[in-house]
């Protein structure tokens, strides 16, 4: 497979990289296979393709950042050009920042081209498993399974974000039955890792070497087995509610109020919280029956019969104060869940341990979340950006559209006011950040402000 490189009649190319001694018309590149990096055909493209230092690297980054633009604002990936231009960088020991890094390895998973190079300079296990798994899932080119067999394999990062995968692929089994077959193959897929590793035959306890027919045997019967239990578990998680979350037991760092404060260790039982923000169905379903009372408004931001139009019937509800959002969940049959519970549902990665400034990683990403840098203006729907903007336990929303009345109060000015976690549509990245909270009055009752419910785990 081979092709030529001409910036010059490319339009993609908007951010120009320095000039070189050849001409880009006289340089091919190939592959050496479908999952390696990109290798220059000869010496003299070796040559032509020397980095000149930071200046080169620097250009780069301006173009990817021109790319990110595009990629957030049209869905649209960066060019062939710019990809192999990235991965250079990056093998030449140049930095990228990180939703650059991803953005490279986006591409390469949709191009297949230059993934291993792209898999082996992400640093975020959690990132780099959500996007191997919307590359699974695209909806006209997914990735094959017999790929990412293979990334498996040569890939030594993978044993970091494979069980990642893994569990994203259990829950949208549990929420999405029709990808159970699927969803199995590619369980069944990952759990092949460890023996497709091995280059000798298993061997018996006494020390004398399986035959080849007994050793495919076992594997096909481990398959089974693997097929199976795979299965069964799938099974397990569609018997769960697929609108909550189940958070476990533990001990969590979390932030404090007011901002600045140390932060505090806290223990936590095992609980659930919803998936989604609570709704302005649900709200009307509640107020139906008597046991909410009717908003302070029904209005949002820009649509005056907000509450009354049934398109907007699956839009986060808003305009209710702290009183208002503790009856609605106790007519759910739940509760408001504390801050500290809050931001661990929000912010806490179960395979590294940490606590992620935002639900999708360290560095905000304004196509992630409905934020004031979005120009949207208003609420969106619940759910808009999943699953690449929820958080690593699969919860949606938790930067941005509304922000959520929490259980915890505090003292301000000798009056009790509650936190508010979570910003909203009109907030900046920094309020945005799992960290913040706000204190406000129990009466306050806005268009950027909701609810979100949670409840003991029995």
């Amino acid at each position: 497979m081979a092709f030529h490189k001409n910036r010059r009649n490319n339009p993609d190319a908007r951010v120009p990289l320095p000039a070189t001694e050849q001409s880009d018309d006289a340089v091919t590149w190939e592959y050496g296979d479908d999952v390696t990096a990109f290798r220059s055909s000869s010496s003299q493209a070796t040559s032509h393709f020397r980095f000149q230092g930071d200046a080169r690297a620097l250009a780069v980054r301006r173009a990817l950042n021109h790319a990110l633009d595009e990629w957030w604002q049209r869905g649209a990936l960066p060019s062939d050009d710019l990809l192999r231009e990235g991965l250079f960088v990056l093998q030449a020991g140049h930095d990228l920042d990180e939703s650059q890094r991803t953005l490279l390895l986006r591409t390469a998973l949709m191009r297949r081209r230059g993934m291993l190079t792209a898999l082996r300079h992400q640093s975020d296990p959690e990132r780099t498993a959500l996007v191997l798994f919307e590359a699974l899932f695209h909806p006209s080119h997914p990735l094959e399974i017999e790929t990412l067999r293979k990334l498996l394999r040569e890939d030594a990062q993978s044993a970091a974000w494979a069980p990642v995968l893994s569990r994203l692929l259990r829950e949208s089994a549990g929420s999405a039955p029709e990808k159970l077959a699927y969803v199995t193959t590619l369980l069944a897929a990952l759990e092949e890792r460890p023996a497709a590793e091995s280059t000798t035959p298993p061997l018996w306890l006494e020390g004398e070497p399986v035959s080849r027919q007994g050793g495919l045997w076992l594997r096909a019967t481990l398959l089974v087995l693997l097929a199976l239990i795979a299965v069964a578990l799938l099974w397990w998680l569609r018997q769960q509610p697929s609108n909550m979350v189940t958070v476990p037991a533990g001990r969590y760092v979390v932030s404090s109020w007011p901002a600045g404060a140390a932060q505090q260790e806290v223990v936590l039982s095992a609980f659930q919280i919803d998936r989604f923000e609570a709704t302005v169905r649900q709200y009307r379903a509640c107020y139906e029956r008597g046991a909410c009372p009717w908003p302070a408004s029904p209005a949002s931001a820009t649509r005056p019969n907000y509450l009354l139009d049934p398109a907007f019937a699956d839009f986060p509800m808003i305009n209710i104060d702290h009183e208002s959002a503790a009856r609605f969940c106790q007519f759910m049959g739940k509760r408001l869940p504390t801050a500290a519970e809050w931001e661990v549902a929000a912010a806490y990665a179960p395979m590294t341990g940490r606590m992620l400034r935002y639900p999708w990683g360290d560095e905000f990403a304004v196509q992630l979340a409905n934020s004031a840098l979005s120009g949207v203006g208003d609420t969106v729907q619940i759910g808009s950006y999943r699953p690449a903007g929820d958080s690593p336990l699969g919860v949606s929303d938790m930067a941005g559209n509304v922000a959520e009345w929490t259980a915890t109060g505090v003292e301000v000015e000798r009056h009790t006011y509650y936190l508010v976690r979570g910003g909203s549509f009109r907030s900046e990245p920094a309020a945005l950040r799992m960290s913040a909270a706000e204190a406000l009055p129990p009466a306050t009752a806005a268009d950027w402000l909701g609810v979100r419910c949670a409840r003991n785990v029995r």
